[in-house]
């Protein structure tokens, strides 16, 4: 979880009061929530206030209109401030995009017999983490996947352990300096500073998993408007992600090619109409649907529903052969969980589930935010999993090696399985 400064600096961590802001940047959307945890636990959020405007200058990770962005940005902020009865100076903000980096690496030092102490291990993840080249690269976060003390895998924390030699598997996330302080650059001439920046993929998974699936191992799709975001989690860490550049819009702009109608009214037939089961039933009811006539007006015309799957669905199974294949070349391939997570706005398109479940040859459930029943009717939708998740991150405590000092508070706890064959293919392959 990187720290970055915008042209506002912000003040570190939370306000005072126990605020916390979080902004999600999205394709479709920006949402921008304020809440404060009540105390009982991670997850006991009460939710201040929340702001959503429609994503303008910001498409697949890319910004291509800083004004725009800028201007919604603000927009979004103020509708939250103004519900929340409160200004935020600084907020926690969720970057995507292609752009992104995902890598596995390890690490070894030398212990000699001694009991491991806080300086080891931050020596050891510093040695991780220059393997990584700069390259003109930000690093927002470095997660210990699991230490391996002498022959003990799965290590937790090995502070306090005694050992000859110690063993690291560090995922760490890089993305262009360039994309990260125009992003923050953006943020700050709304007068907003950036505490920290967090993969969106990460957020959305720590808005959705439940603490079983982070603890033992998930992945998290995350279907957006303009791209499908991956995240994995290993022994209770964040542990890859990957993006694929797909999502709602693009089933969207099928639909408008094919029908010949515009993107709104396109947009609409979807939501209303659309599935992505080719056999579930009504396929044959006739809907009406409006398309561009010679005039350039939309005209209404009537068409099965059926012939509406028809469309949606291709594109629908292509984007999770997309995941299937970036899954399959991940770093963590040969030790994925089983365990699947969809979420995301176009995730709630019927028949995506039964796709993803096919293509994917594994069981998945839709998920929502885990702080459901603080967010209210509106906002309790897999559509604002990331914005959630934002809001979660600090609270869940992940261990991140770019903040060394943090620390966990619980004593040493050991994980086997997954994470050692993580430790075998990577020592066999690197």
């Amino acid at each position: 979880m990187a720290n970055v400064q915008s042209r506002r600096a912000p003040r570190m961590g939370r306000s005072s009061t126990g605020t916390v802001a979080a902004l999600d940047i999205g394709c479709s959307k920006i949402t921008c929530l304020i809440g404060r945890n009540d105390g009982t636990g991670p997850r006991s959020f009460r939710i201040l206030g929340a702001g959503r405007q429609q994503s303008r200058g910001f498409t697949g990770g890319t910004i291509t209109d800083m004004e725009g962005l800028e201007r919604a940005i603000r927009l979004a902020v103020e509708d939250a401030e103004r519900e929340a009865g409160e200004q935020i100076s600084n907020v926690m903000l969720g970057i995507t995009g292609q752009k992104l980096a995902s890598t596995l690496v390890t690490a070894r030092i030398a212990i000699d017999g001694r009991e491991i102490n806080q300086k080891d291990v931050r020596r050891i993840q510093a040695q991780a983490l220059a393997k990584i080249p700069a390259r003109g690269e930000e690093t927002l976060a470095a997660w210990p996947v699991a230490y391996r003390v002498d022959e003990q895998e799965g290590v937790r924390e090995p502070q306090g352990m005694y050992a000859n030699e110690l063993n690291l598997l560090l995922s760490v996330v890089t993305a262009p300096k360039s994309v990260v302080k125009n992003l923050v650059e953006c943020v700050g001439r709304a007068h907003i500073g950036v505490t920290a920046l967090i993969p969106s993929s990460i957020a959305s998974g720590a808005g959705t998993l439940i603490d079983d699936e982070i603890e033992n191992g998930a992945i998290c799709i995350d279907m957006g408007a303009g791209v499908t975001a991956v995240s994995v989690y290993l022994n209770g860490s964040p542990a890859w992600l990957g993006l694929v550049p797909a999502g709602g819009s693009h089933v969207t702009s099928d639909l408008a090619q094919g029908l010949g109608t515009t993107f709104a009214a396109a947009e609409r037939l979807k939501s209303v109409y659309g599935t992505a089961n080719l056999e579930g039933p009504g396929l044959a009811e006739r809907i009406e649907v409006p398309r561009l006539g010679d005039d350039g007006r939309l005209q209404a015309t009537r068409m099965e529903r059926g012939q509406l799957a028809a469309i949606i669905a291709p594109r629908v199974e292509e984007t999770f052969e997309y995941v299937r294949k970036t899954l399959d070349s991940s770093g963590v391939r040969k030790v994925l969980p089983h365990r699947i997570v969809l979420t995301g706005g176009a995730s709630q398109l019927p028949g995506v589930r039964d796709v993803a479940s096919r293509i994917l040859q594994a069981p998945v459930r839709l998920g929502r935010p885990t702080i459901a029943e603080f967010l209210g009717e509106t906002l309790a939708t897999p559509a604002f999993s990331t914005a959630s998740g934002l809001l979660l991150y600090s609270e869940l405590g992940f261990a991140d090696a770019v903040r060394a000092a943090a620390s966990r508070k619980d004593g040493p706890e050991s994980r086997s399985g997954v994470v050692n064959k993580v430790f075998h293919w990577l020592e066999e392959n690197f």
